[in-house]
């Protein structure tokens, strides 16, 4: 599993079909119990406004996956539909630079807002999007579903998408 020695070995390249599979193991990874599996993942790219991208370990011999986005535009609104990290190589900074590609792919697209929903449960993703400046927008009761049969809401973020390169 890639160490992420340097911040500057992370590279976001695009993720297309032959990623499809890879998308899914970092997805069951992250995700466990609640993972979308190939097929869920394809269908999602093939959706007109759909864009996947890929988080690559530079340094890695092959370049290693770590982590991905699947990103939805339509109108002037970008929706970040999820975003997955390896679990051994979080806190490195992987999920920052992927939500700062998801702003720098939204700017080109002319998008004025960013969406995302995120599990009432899940306090490190909260404060990655806090962080990012996402204020919460809305709430889902009993959106996600977990081992047991419990519910857990999905808080719905927004925020707006700079004019500039700033994330």
């Amino acid at each position: 599993m890639s160490k992420l020695k340097d911040k500057t070995d992370l590279a976001i390249v695009p993720l297309g079909a032959a990623e499809i599979r890879v998308a899914a193991l970092i997805h069951k990874e992250a995700f466990g119990f609640d993972a979308w599996d190939e097929r869920a993942i394809g269908d999602l790219l093939a959706m007109p406004g759909a864009v996947g991208r890929l988080a690559v370990d530079r340094a890695a011999e092959p370049p290693e996956p770590l982590g991905f986005t699947l990103l939805l535009f339509v109108a002037e609104d970008a929706e970040l539909l999820t975003v997955g990290v390896r679990p051994a190589t979080r806190r490195r900074g992987v999920a920052t630079r992927l939500m700062q590609d998801f702003f720098e792919v939204a700017r080109t697209r002319k998008a004025t807002n960013a969406f995302l929903e995120v599990a009432a449960d899940n306090i490190p993703a909260q404060r990655l999007y806090s962080r990012l400046g996402f204020l919460v927008e809305g709430t889902r009761r009993d959106y996600y579903k977990r081992p047991g049969n419990k519910r857990v809401a999905a808080h719905l973020l927004r925020r707006p998408i700079s004019k500039n390169s700033e994330s």
